[in-house]
């Protein structure tokens, strides 16, 4: 008995161990277990999520497709109601009855690409409802209706509306026609106009510049006016103009008149060679500007001038300097020379330099004693004269009064020279002024002739 006790007492012994030890092991093949089902349990939720969030995306496309449709559903009656009020606007006018002519569909045509007149028209064209249509409690719904929802109908213009022998009336059915003709008796018994639709506007556009030119066709050619009578001939008129030489400045005044004239050149002077380029240049007449003693002796005529007590030969070898300094020229004129021009043997000496380089002599006539006009006769010379001086009075007045006395002259003799100077730049601004009214009274400008014909003096006063 006691070595069953024993055995007892051993086993009792041992079997916690072994209990131990066999829990251990089912915790650990657990544990192991636990383990090993962790990673499929995340790639799991993994698949879960990724599920999810598609199934979250489809939905969101659903919602919008079905919003989208909601949309398109609501436009549709609207284009639906458009299309029926432009099917009843074009049977409701009286203008595409079924028998219009064909002169009538002409005049439509022209009504079209006039929009103004056709928009004031419309109200006249549009068909009256009856009062029992007016009152009826459904008439004024479609009116309401009507309104709200295709404002657009109620602003068709003629351009617009198919006619009769169009595809599109033909093609519109029965049943449309009728109800747009319903619609139309209710739309159509306000006659307010409103703005039109975006497809009216188009095909108003291009009207507009048509209509201007029509208007531009129909209004009627300015009449020409009529060309003033031009006087009959009044005389020549030549401006002769002195001093030239001393100042480039002042002598563009005159060099920029709008018609010829004659500049005479002072010689020995800065600017007296570049003065004649620029007036020839500028196609007016160059002469020399002689100088020569007046009857005070206190005046300085200024270079290259003829003075008393020279032999002829001096007074002759003088002149010839004094030309080739600013060749060539169309002739001469005196400056200053009271006393020397009253001297016939000192002309007679200027004048057969005159006759020698084949150029004429204009006599500045500054004293009444001149024998010039005697001297030439005797040689059988042409010789000019002066007849008015404009500017010795160099205001405005004045000056207009001496030109006009000028041009009496011009039409009792035929022909007057007048001479200013070039420092006086407002002469040269009132010429060009006057000239237009010069032209028209029948005058006619030129510089001096070359040479007048022999044996005959032409005298300006």
């Amino acid at each position: 008995m006691s070595e069953k006790e024993d055995k007892v007492k051993t086993s009792k012994k041992t079997s916690p161990k072994k209990t131990a030890a066999k829990t251990q092991s089912k915790t650990k093949s657990r544990s192991s277990t636990t383990t090993k089902k962790k990673p499929r349990s995340s790639t799991a939720r993994k698949k879960r999520s990724r599920g999810n969030i598609i199934a979250a995306l489809v939905i969101l496309c659903v919602l919008l497709l079905g919003f989208n449709l909601v949309l398109v559903l609501k436009l549709v009656p609207n284009l639906k109601s458009s299309l029926k009020s432009e099917e009843m606007a074009s049977v409701t006018t009286p203008q595409v009855s079924s028998h219009t002519p064909k002169a009538d569909l002409q005049h439509t045509e022209h009504i079209t690409a006039q929009p103004e007149t056709a928009k004031s028209e419309e109200p006249k064209q549009q068909p009256v409802p009856s009062e029992k249509q007016k009152n009826t409690p459904a008439a004024q719904q479609k009116i309401a209706s009507s309104q709200e929802k295709a404002p657009a109908a109620k602003t068709t213009t003629p351009a617009a509306q198919p006619t009769p022998h169009s595809p599109a009336a033909a093609s519109a059915p029965a049943s449309h026609t009728a109800s747009a003709v319903q619609k139309g008796t209710a739309q159509k018994e306000k006659p307010a106009v409103h703005p039109a639709p975006q497809k009216n506007i188009v095909l108003e556009k291009p009207a507009v510049p048509d209509k201007k030119k029509a208007v531009q066709k129909v209004q009627p050619a300015a009449k020409p006016e009529k060309p003033r009578k031009r006087a009959p001939y009044a005389g020549n008129l030549t401006f002769v103009f002195d001093d030239a030489g001393h100042n480039l400045d002042q002598l563009e005044y005159f060099l920029r008149l709008p018609f010829p004239c004659t500049i005479a050149v002072l010689p020995g002077l800065r600017y007296s060679s570049e003065s004649a380029r620029r007036i020839r240049k500028a196609g007016k007449q160059v002469i020399l500007h002689q100088p020569m003693q007046s009857v005070d002796l206190h005046i300085n005529p200024g270079p290259g001038a003829v003075t008393p007590g020279l032999s002829a030969e001096q007074i002759k070898n003088i002149v010839r300097k004094n030309l080739e300094e600013i060749w060539p020229v169309a002739g001469m004129n005196n400056h200053e020379g009271s006393l020397m021009t009253a001297d016939e043997a000192a002309m007679s000496a200027v004048l057969d330099v005159v006759a020698e380089k084949h150029i004429f002599f204009l006599d500045s006539r500054t004293t009444a004693r001149s024998v010039v006009a005697k001297v030439a006769k005797e040689k059988n010379m042409a010789v000019w004269e002066r007849a008015i001086f404009i500017d010795n009075d160099k205001s405005r007045a004045a000056m207009e009064t001496q030109i006009k006395k000028g041009l009496s002259i011009a039409r009792q003799k035929g022909s007057a020279i007048m001479i200013g100077h070039v420092f006086t730049v407002e002469l040269a601004e009132l010429l060009t002024e006057m000239y237009p009214a010069l032209i028209e009274d029948g005058f006619s400008l030129s510089a001096i002739a070359q040479v007048a014909q022999k044996g005959t003096v032409n005298f300006g006063n």
